[in-house]
C-alpha cells in the first residue's frame, strides 16, 4: 500500500464518530495516513461532545465539518472505513467504487441522553474503540503490505477492539 494512506471514514451524520476516527487517524498516523470524513446524510455541525472527547486527549482538529460523502465523488481513496452500529440496526452507508472497505461498527455517542458525566463516558467509550482500532492499523507494516493483507488484517482489528 502506498504512503501516505487515504481513508475516508464514513457513517450515516458525520457528526460523532467519524469525526473522532479522522481527528484520530490524522494525528496518530503522523502522516502516514490522510483521513477525512463523510456522511450520506450529514447533520451538518459537529456536535460539540466529539470535539470535547478530541481536546480532552490533545487530538487536533483544524476545521471539522459535517460533510456529504458527495464532497468526495471522483476522488481516490486507498481504504473506506464505514463506522455506523449495525448491531442498533443503523443503516450504514455502502461506498460505491473500486475502493477497499472495511466496517468497524461503534454504538453511536449522540443518541445517549442524561447527564453530562454520563454522555461524556459515551463519548469515552467511543474514543477509546477507535484508538483502538487505529492504534492497530498504524502498528501495521502498511507499506509493504497488499491490499488482500490489509483487508484481512482489518476484519481481524475489528474483532480485537470490540
Amino acid at each position: 500500500m502506498p504512503l501516505p494512506l487515504r481513508i475516508l471514514f464514513l457513517c450515516t451524520g458525520n457528526s460523532c464518530r467519524s469525526i473522532i476516527a479522522e481527528g484520530l487517524a490524522n494525528h496518530l498516523g503522523e502522516g502516514r495516513i490522510q483521513a477525512l470524513s463523510a456522511g450520506s446524510q450529514p447533520t451538518g455541525k459537529v456536535n460539540a461532545n466529539a470535539l470535547a472527547v478530541l481536546a480532552r486527549h490533545d487530538v487536533p482538529m483544524a476545521h471539522p465539518t459535517s460533510d456529504s460523502w458527495d464532497a468526495f465523488e471522483g476522488q481516490d481513496f486507498d481504504l473506506v472505513i464505514t463506522v455506523c452500529d449495525n448491531a442498533a440496526g443503523e443503516s450504514c452507508p455502502i461506498w460505491l467504487g473500486q475502493t477497499l472497505k472495511a466496517h468497524w461498527g461503534v454504538p453511536d455517542p449522540a443518541h445517549v441522553e442524561g447527564e453530562q458525566a454520563v454522555i461524556d463516558r459515551a463519548f469515552e467509550l467511543t474514543y477509546q474503540q477507535m484508538h483502538c482500532r487505529i492504534s492497530r492499523l498504524l502498528s501495521l507494516p502498511l507499506d509493504e503490505m497488499t491490499t488482500e493483507q490489509l483487508a484481512h488484517e482489518l476484519d481481524d482489528i475489528q474483532r480485537r477492539c470490540d
